[in-house]
């Protein structure tokens, strides 16, 4: 099992090849429910307004699927001559560089954090992602927040939308006074959340007049009224677009929805800019007399003047992001140290518990099956625990592998020969006095809340554990 990163966006390929390959959310879900990868395996699939990635903990074989499925939801092969392909460390980098802003158009954008979490809340839902995606997944979320408190990366513009506000405000200040968009006309195609953060940005500006269109009216007007602006129906955007100065299209329709063809031709000059993708507006419309076209390409252009800006930034959240890949790394080679004695403890107590129910067959007229479900529940919730705090054990806090050799040869079959080496009985002493011993395991490196109940990664691991060694009940035993 390794970890890969694959996909393409916008540091590998063009726009309109990345587009190709984007999925909606109805299409991610089709994908999840297609895999069918080995039993071990996890996955995440990321798909933006720049990029198409998935990132897996599995096998090559695991891993050729994925781009299978990839290309057959945008309905042509895997593009490997344009692709990236990550492996190990080099993909648990990349996706905690995605998810701080580092692989951005807009270096340090913001919004693509929540992108991250929400295809990692989809992911769950699917049942693709089990522990160690988990573990990755929430060490990326913890890279981005510190780098978010401990540096400048995401001070000012920070996401493509208000990075596209800065660019049209760049694009029509009057070289005579400087002035922005004060004076302008704004019309906004799409009241989605990329759009309100258009809004936000355009709020110190004050321009002249706002018009929100989207295909419900209802949301139109809401954000027109958030924002002191009007409304007009989705069946008018091309007029609407035709009167203003400055349009910005976000939407999350999969075809252009502004048309060349259908734009009135302009009284003034007018700014189109597409933050979409797929591309909302027809590439045509930059041809039409009066019409200025801005797409997510032209922006990546436009804000290499903000990389330089914040350039000064990433030396530092690199080095927060190799810190935590570093112990994510360690936390991987810890659960792969502990799988042997995990495997042997569990064999153990099954071992035990299946003599014992055929030590007890002949004697009752008990229902086998029924008494096989009661016991081995019983005996996963009694190792839940204990195996959960195991699996938090700090490395360092002990010399391990002989920790790992003394859980294995306590737990392991008496005839089992991987049990490692016999252990060493201590030489004769005074009894231990029970006042010495301390008030709590010292290998252990959670601990509970200040009310006293567990931590909530502890829980949610329970709950994993919880989640993952369930035993199947006949219908309405659960009630009992």
């Amino acid at each position: 099992m390794r970890f890969y990163a694959v996909g393409l966006n916008h540091e590998c390929t063009s726009l309109e090849r990345t587009e190709t390959f984007a999925l909606s959310a109805e299409e991610q879900e089709a994908l999840y429910a297609s895999l069918s990868l080995s039993a071990d395996a996890e996955v995440v699939v990321l798909s933006t307004c720049n990029r198409t990635e998935a990132y897996l903990y599995g096998t090559e074989a695991d891993l050729r699927q994925v781009k299978a499925l990839l290309g057959q939801g945008a309905g042509a092969p895997w593009p490997e001559e344009t692709a990236f392909q990550e492996r190990d460390e080099a993909a648990v980098r990349h996706l905690l560089q995605v998810t701080s802003g580092l692989r951005s158009v807009v270096l340090g954008e913001r919004q693509v954090f929540a992108q991250v979490k929400a295809a990692y809340e989809r992911a769950v839902e699917a049942g693709g992602v089990h522990s160690v995606m988990h573990r990755l997944l929430h060490t990326a979320f913890r890279a981005a927040k510190r780098i978010s408190s401990e540096t400048g990366l995401v001070h000012g513009a920070a996401s493509v939308s208000t990075a596209a506000v800065e660019m049209a405000r760049q694009a029509l200040s009057a070289p005579a006074d400087g002035s922005g968009l004060e004076d302008a006309a704004v019309a906004l195609v799409g009241a989605g959340k990329m759009g309100r953060l258009a809004l936000e940005a355009l709020v110190e500006d004050s321009p002249q007049s706002l018009t929100v269109v989207n295909r419900s009216p209802d949301r139109a007007r809401d954000v027109a009224s958030s924002f002191g602006g009007d409304t007009e129906p989705w069946a008018e955007r091309h007029e609407a677009a035709a009167a203003a100065d400055l349009v910005l299209v976000a939407t999350g329709a999969s075809d252009p929805v502004l048309r060349a063809a259908a734009l009135p031709a302009p009284d003034e000059a007018t700014l189109v800019v597409d933050v979409a993708m797929p591309r909302n507006v027809d590439p045509a419309v930059g041809d039409r007399p009066k019409y200025r076209l801005y797409d997510l390409d032209d922006l990546q252009a436009w804000t290499d003047e903000v990389r330089e800006r914040r350039a000064d930034a990433v030396p530092q959240a690199e080095s927060i992001c190799e810190e935590l890949l570093e112990d994510f790394v360690t936390w991987v080679f810890h659960q792969q140290a502990l799988q042997p004695a995990i495997q042997a403890i569990r064999s153990t107590f099954d071992t035990i518990r299946q003599q014992e129910v055929d030590r007890h067959a002949h004697r009752t007229s008990m229902d086998r099956e029924e008494v096989d479900r009661l016991t081995e529940s019983i005996m996963q919730k009694l190792l839940a625990v204990p195996i959960v705090r195991l699996k938090n054990v700090d490395p360092e806090s002990i010399d391990f592998v002989q920790g790992i050799e003394l859980l294995h040869a306590l737990f392991a079959p008496s005839d089992e020969e991987a049990a490692g080496r016999p252990l060493t009985e201590a030489p004769d002493a005074d009894p231990p006095d029970l006042g010495e011993a301390p008030s709590r395991c010292p290998y252990l490196t959670h601990n509970p809340g200040a009310d006293g109940n567990e931590t909530e990664e502890v829980q949610q691991a329970l709950r994993l554990s919880a989640a993952h060694q369930a035993v199947p009940h006949p219908e309405g035993e659960n009630d009992r």
